[in-house]
């Protein structure tokens, strides 16, 4: 499991593997989270996901990012 540590390595990381989202970090109750927001949809659909885990993100965007 990796957590977040170097917040704006990871969140460079996180933005060139998955260009249509917005990358954040946020203070929450149990330390920092990863925030990913998509852009750029022609719908107004907000998906987002919050975690501490880099490896669990990157899990998320790619079965959001596999066609139906």
């Amino acid at each position: 499991m990796v957590r977040v540590t170097g917040e704006p390595a990871e969140l460079s990381e996180l933005a060139a593997e998955f260009p249509g989202y917005e990358f954040a970090t946020q203070q929450t109750w149990d330390g920092v989270s990863i925030l990913a927001r998509r852009h750029g949809r022609s719908t107004a659909r907000l998906y987002a996901v919050v975690t501490d885990d880099v490896d669990e993100m990157r899990r998320a965007l790619c079965e959001q990012e596999r066609p139906g």
